[in-house]
Order: C-alpha cells, then structure tokens, then sequence
C-alpha cells in the first residue's frame, strides 16, 4: 500500500544547530525537508518546487525574516510562512501581525509547530516527484 504523499517543508536559520534539530522533528513527521541558512539561499531556491510550507527565521545576517517574507510575495510566491524569533520583540509582532504572519518563539514549542504544519500541509497536496 503506498504511503501519503509528504510535504515538502522549508526551513531557513542562520543557527545550524535549530536547523539540525527542526529538520530531525519534521523529518520525523514524515516530511521532506530542506534547509538554508539566510533568506538569500531561500530566495534562489524560487521558482523551483514549491513548498507547502516555510518555516523562517525573523532575525538573521542581511535580511531579516520580514524582509524575505516581502520578497517572498515579489516572485508570486504564495507558500504558507511562519516566523520564528529568539527576540520577540512588540516591534516584530506588530509587524509579523500586520504582514498576516503567525509568529512562535524560540525555543520552539514543538508540539504547536507540528499543529501548524498539520493544518497547512492538510490544505496543500504535495507536489508529484520530478523523474
């Protein structure tokens, strides 16, 4: 009996250490995973397979989760993203609010991430492989 399809999940963390443990509990979950380590790295991976989901880092080198967020919808991409702050900051959740983002502080709650992933992976189908 074949499986259901899995999710393709974006992280992006300028911390490899949240990057290694995110992408462990995801992968766990049954999900794909792929990791960058700045919104740069993120960007160039649009167009390409869409995810059905981006999990980002609001406060990183260069530009800030916010920041990609925007650039983000600049290429039409309109994937499903959640912030994610070690400095939650009212700046930054007023911000997050008004942009329509969720936003989970660090360290992460897991059980409420998995709870978001479940209930945006459940309106999105995973993308057919490319052979």
């Amino acid at each position: 009996m074949p499986s259901a399809p899995q999710s393709l999940i974006y992280v992006v963390d300028d911390d490899p250490a949240v990057l290694h443990s995110t992408r462990f509990l995801i992968e766990c979950e049954g999900h794909r995973v792929e990791t960058f380590s700045d919104g740069s790295e993120l960007l160039a991976a649009f167009p390409g397979p869409q995810p059905a989901f981006v999990l980002l880092d609001q406060v990183m080198a260069g530009m800030d989760g916010l920041e990609v967020f925007g650039r983000l919808r600049k290429l039409d991409a309109h994937v499903p993203v959640v912030l994610i702050t070690g400095h939650p900051d009212p700046g930054i959740r007023t911000r997050a609010r008004a942009a329509g983002i969720p936003l989970v502080d660090k360290p992460l709650v897991f059980d409420a991430l998995l709870g978001l992933l479940a209930e945006d992976a459940a309106h999105v189908s995973a993308p057919e492989p490319e052979w």
